[in-house]
């Protein structure tokens, strides 16, 4: 019997290191890959990959996805004077919806990728990127340049956004996270 529960939370370990992989390599993919020019940077679709993989993961899995995921698209972008910032940045993305989840779980109500706490954890995590970026941008390249930049960082949030509803929506649709984690983990 004691032989049975560590082989189960052997491949629960397991699974739940591939899977933050997985969303760490999807953050990535669509930071580097799927961007939109800014004249101090890029905005880009990488967030919608954050909200979701902090929606599905557990803490900390969902923060170290989305921090690996943001700080290696930089490096592969050619930004990597951003990498810090953004490993910080994006850490802090997760952290709402790593938090609502951790809340939903004890209600016994985390089975769903999209829910209504989940869609109000979309205002703190802008905030989150909008004054992060404003910080770093004001400390790298000066306030002025901060502040010029400051309107082109809500484009990222709300593709993000927009991204993460409609393919949360299709993941719920399919029970996803079910699928992918045990009850344990939801």
């Amino acid at each position: 019997m004691q032989n049975s529960k560590a082989k189960q939370k052997s491949t629960t370990n397991v699974k739940l290191i591939a899977v933050t992989a997985m969303f760490a390599a999807l953050v990535t993919v669509t930071t580097a890959f799927i961007k939109i020019p800014t004249p101090l940077g890029y905005s880009h679709a990488g967030d919608s990959m954050i909200y979701l993989g902090a929606s599905i993961l557990p803490a900390p899995f969902g923060i170290i996805a989305a921090s690996i995921g943001g700080a290696l698209a930089d490096l592969l972008s050619g930004y990597a004077h951003w990498a810090i910032p953004t490993a910080i940045i994006k850490a802090f993305n997760a952290l709402p919806f790593i938090i609502c989840g951790i809340i939903l779980k004890k209600k016994g109500k985390n089975d769903k990728i999209i829910n209504i706490p989940n869609l109000i954890m979309i205002i703190p995590t802008t905030m989150v990127t909008v004054g992060g970026y404003f910080i770093a941008n004001g400390l790298m390249y000066g306030w002025a340049a901060a502040i010029g930049e400051l309107s082109l960082w809500w484009l990222q949030p709300s593709v993000g956004a927009i991204l993460y509803v409609a393919l949360g929506l299709g993941l719920d649709a399919i029970k996803f996270k079910q699928k992918v984690l045990p009850e344990t983990l939801r």
